[in-house]
């Protein structure tokens, strides 16, 4: 894999973060998983423990993946070959072990909730500064989770990497609290994509080029995504990525909910990102900035985000009508610094692309293209 983009730095993460010296913070670190599990997640622990090692920020207590969850039986396949009596033994033998494996997965299912009733009772989380979701995913069995929201708006911390915007499909209020939800990943883990630095001297920024390129897995957010929620401060570079899809994927983010700080970050798919120094720093400014250790801005850009939306909406058009990127660039980014207003105006109108297959998007494409170059 080509290293090229975080440009390497052999720093020491503790050299990153700055504060007056105190006690460690204790953070609850979960990486269970009831939905897909990312094979990076035991590099993740690792990377973590060490961030908070050097740094001296903060402790970790884990709550991880309870060992012996059963795997489901595969279906019999049936050949051309296999004779009635043949297959139905084969099927009798699958229901045996489906049975087996309902049965043992139900067991494994108890002790899991067991373990989370006990980890986010109100006495545990007391205990906490705040908590680190380490690519979760699914719904996991929290027992009350509007107790655990409070508890974040209550002034703690919550920190989640890559998949924890995988978590809590049906929590609107979970969702809200995070940022977004996971709707797709068409930036694959293996494909080198752009990312744009919106505030380069934003310190959990600052140590990021201005504009790279990576390898990992990026995510793609549903609907319930509200630019007004959050100051976002990496997002893909549209016009350095395959596919060019016409809109906004933010990719960093921070927020304020209640009296508590969100961090989230869909950087850490791969395991190569975890043992990047420069991603180290970037999430050990993440943490400290959640535990309000350190400050920085934090009041939601939506205005940047609409800018950083349109420019997805050029390169897409740019890509599909075989126009001239930079030309169309250099209007939107002219008619964005006479009305600053534009952009935001444009976002209800252009957002409808998202629903239309590529192939039908032609249209809209040369009605925006004929819009931007008149003026």
């Amino acid at each position: 894999m080509g290293r090229v983009a975080w440009i390497v730095c052999v720093v020491a993460v503790a050299a990153s973060v700055a504060v007056a010296e105190q006690p460690p913070r204790r953070l609850l670190c979960v990486s269970v998983t009831t939905g897909f599990r990312h094979a990076s997640i035991p590099v993740a622990e690792a990377a973590l423990e060490e961030i908070g090692r050097e740094s001296s920020l903060f402790h970790l207590d884990w709550l991880r993946q309870p060992p012996g969850r059963p795997q489901p039986p595969k279906p019999p396949q049936r050949g051309p070959a296999t004779t009635a009596e043949e297959w139905q033994t084969r099927q009798e033998e699958f229901r045996t072990a489906r049975q087996a494996f309902e049965r043992d997965e139900a067991a494994w299912q108890s002790g899991l909730r067991e373990r989370l009733a006990t980890a986010f009772s109100p006495a545990t989380l007391a205990a906490f500064d705040g908590v680190i979701f380490a690519s979760t995913t699914g719904d996991l069995p929290i027992p009350d989770m509007d107790a655990f929201l409070a508890w974040i708006a209550s002034g703690k911390a919550f920190v989640g990497f890559h998949a924890a915007t995988d978590t809590f499909k049906g929590s609107d209020a979970f969702v809200a609290m995070i940022g977004g939800y996971f709707a797709g990943h068409p930036w694959r883990a293996g494909g080198e994509h752009g990312f744009v630095v919106h505030e380069p001297g934003h310190r959990i920024a600052a140590m990021l080029p201005a504009r790279f390129r990576w390898q990992d897995e990026i995510y793609q957010y549903d609907d319930r995504y509200v630019p007004e929620n959050v100051r976002v401060l990496v997002s893909l570079d549209m016009t350095a990525s395959d596919p060019r899809e016409p809109w906004h994927v933010p990719v960093s983010w921070i927020r304020e909910y209640g009296k508590g700080r969100v961090f989230s970050t869909n950087f850490g798919h791969n395991e190569a990102t975890w043992r990047e120094p420069m991603f180290r720093r970037h999430a050990a400014e993440g943490i400290a900035w959640a535990l309000g250790l350190v400050d920085a801005p934090a009041e939601p850009n939506p205005d940047v985000q609409a800018a950083e939306f349109v420019r997805s909406v050029v390169a897409a058009a740019a890509a599909t009508t075989e126009g001239n990127a930079d030309e169309l660039l250099a209007a939107a980014d002219a008619r964005m610094a006479a009305d600053p207003g534009w952009a935001a105006g444009q976002r209800p109108k252009l957002a409808g692309l998202r629903d239309l297959k590529p192939e039908a998007r032609a249209p809209a494409y040369a009605e925006f293209v004929a819009d931007l170059l008149k003026h």
